[in-house]
């Protein structure tokens, strides 16, 4: 097997050639052929090798040489202030960033010479860097039924055809559910009329996703309630309903429900396990503060009896009553 030509052997080999060149022993040109160079950088490094000895032939790393600075580099005080800039606006690009330069202290830099100094400074852009995300806009409204998310899970997968349609309100959490064997149309809106019958609250507002939206859209303003309905392919506007399906799923159907079960008695356990669910479990989301379902849509009727303008006594018992 042959030796791998070391840095040694090279240099020895290219102190040959040229001193056979230099010698008139051999033509230039068949010295450049054998070294893979063009005839005239062969003369130049014959030249070299002439002027400076062995030390023309060592091969030096391409690039700037260490401790060279380019003349037009940005000062050290800019690249800080550029690096500042970006920390404190982290979802601005180079190009938001060279309008805030220029607005907030009238200094002028392209924005390519801001992603070379985010990029040297391991700001930005470089492998280990990973883009922030947005933190979630946490909310809850206040008034039960002004908002309910609806939509439909295959607990199994799309395979064993069993599809739990179910609905939580924005408000206090209260969730009504009902089995299916398809996720159809007609099963949509025959939940839809199973949750006006069950809920203790008027519904204004049902937000849905793009599936089967015009037929369900249709019915919802026959009986007048608003319908919203999400982007397509962005689960997180339905964020409550997507978080309760993985609760149902590890609490109920892959706990305490088998796959090929009928089912009848899957929908059975689901409305007994609801009942625990809305009455009994505490939950922990934004603005339920450890309340069950049942306590927050209490307490948040109750609040709503103040709103009422009591002009009446008879209004004012009622209430009191109630």
């Amino acid at each position: 097997m042959p030796r791998r030509n070391t840095q040694e052997a090279l240099i020895a080999m290219k102190k040959e050639i040229l001193g056979s060149c230099i010698a008139k022993r051999m033509k230039c040109k068949d010295g450049a052929k054998i070294l893979h160079l063009h005839p005239k950088s062969f003369s130049r490094l014959k030249r070299h090798y002439l002027e400076e000895g062995e030390a023309a032939l060592v091969t030096k790393p391409p690039g700037p040489k260490n401790g060279f600075v380019a003349g037009n580099r940005t000062p050290e005080w800019l690249e800080s202030v550029v690096s500042e800039l970006a920390q404190k606006n982290i979802f601005s690009g180079p190009m938001e960033l060279s309008d805030m330069l220029f607005d907030e202290r009238s200094i002028r830099l392209d924005q390519s010479t801001i992603f070379r100094i985010l990029r040297r400074k391991r700001v930005r852009y470089y492998r280990a860097y990973v883009m922030p995300k947005r933190n979630p806009r946490l909310y809850c409204l206040e008034t039960p039924g002004e908002e309910l998310q609806l939509d439909a899970c295959y607990p199994y997968g799309r395979g064993r055809q069993i599809c739990c349609f179910d609905a939580i309100d924005d408000c206090s959490r209260h969730v009504v559910g009902k089995m299916y064997t398809r996720e159809t149309a007609e099963n949509a809106i025959d939940f839809i009329k199973y949750l006006l019958i069950h809920v203790p609250y008027t519904v204004k507002r049902i937000r849905i996703d793009n599936r089967s939206r015009k037929q369900i859209s249709d019915f919802c303003k026959s009986i007048g309630i608003e319908v919203i309905v999400n982007v397509a392919h962005q689960p997180k506007q339905n964020g409550k309903i997507e978080r309760f399906h993985r609760t149902v799923k590890n609490k109920l159907f892959w706990k305490h429900c088998h796959i090929y079960d009928d089912i009848n008695l899957i929908d059975y356990k689901l409305q007994q396990w609801l009942v625990y669910y809305n009455e009994q479990r505490r939950h922990g989301g934004y603005g339920m503060n450890r309340l069950t379902p049942a306590q927050k849509l209490a307490s948040s009727l109750f609040n709503s009896l103040y709103i009422l303008p009591l002009k009446k006594v008879t209004l004012t018992m009622q209430s009191y009553i109630y």
